[in-house]
């Protein structure tokens, strides 16, 4: 699908918004305190050039740990051949605001697009990314910034169940597990300004230096 056509439609889901608004209630509502909960978004340029540097493959399943509203996962639908594009996230105003978007999504813009994104499809799951059965994950995308190191412990731990080649990419904190390469970063644009991307792919077995 033509790249303007995709802003086009990203602008008419979310231009109207406020995601940081959503997220600051929803972690008072909630009573979340960890900074690993702080929140920002992608912006379509650079995560595309993002997940292409990444070469995903038709038909692999992606997840966004973490989805906020959902943006990356509509852009990753919008702009890659993933089967499946998966969001989980936590926050109620989030998830709510994510679901919203999906609706309106569905009905003023996926049947101006149907074939486009024929047998492609979009999820949102409300609950933590460490109670999600990540198994079937080809491809996950996780904005860890802000993700203070006891969730990175944890989260380093739950990523060891994907399969072999499974592709994760990181921002500002690398995994340490060694049942992970990391084999490339790059510097990209984020609504907050610029992070690190830290590129991993899944080993066969554990390595230990």
């Amino acid at each position: 699908m033509d790249h303007e056509r995709i802003k086009a439609i990203y602008h008419q889901l979310y231009d109207k918004m406020d995601g940081r608004a959503l997220s600051l209630k929803g972690r008072e509502d909630q009573e979340l305190k960890s900074k690993s909960y702080v929140y920002g978004e992608v912006v379509p340029d650079s995560f595309y050039e993002m997940i292409q540097d990444a070469q995903p493959q038709p038909g692999q399943i992606f997840y966004d740990l973490g989805s906020g509203t959902g943006k990356a996962v509509v852009l990753a639908h919008l702009f890659f051949d993933f089967s499946q594009c998966i969001g989980i996230e936590l926050v109620d105003t989030l998830y709510n605001g994510s679901i919203d978007v999906l609706k309106q999504f569905d009905n003023e813009i996926k049947p101006t697009i149907a074939k486009e994104v024929e047998n492609k499809q979009i999820k949102l799951i409300h609950g933590s990314f460490l109670d999600i059965d990540l198994r079937n994950a080809d491809f996950v995308f996780m904005n860890s910034t802000c993700f203070q190191d006891d969730l990175m412990q944890l989260l380093e731990v739950k990523l060891e169940e994907l399969r072999p080649h499974a592709t994760v990419i990181s921002l500002s904190k690398m995994l340490k597990s060694p049942a992970f390469q990391q084999y490339k970063h790059k510097l990209y644009e984020f609504s907050w300004g610029q992070a690190t991307a830290f590129y991993h792919r899944k080993r066969l077995w554990k390595v230990y230096f």
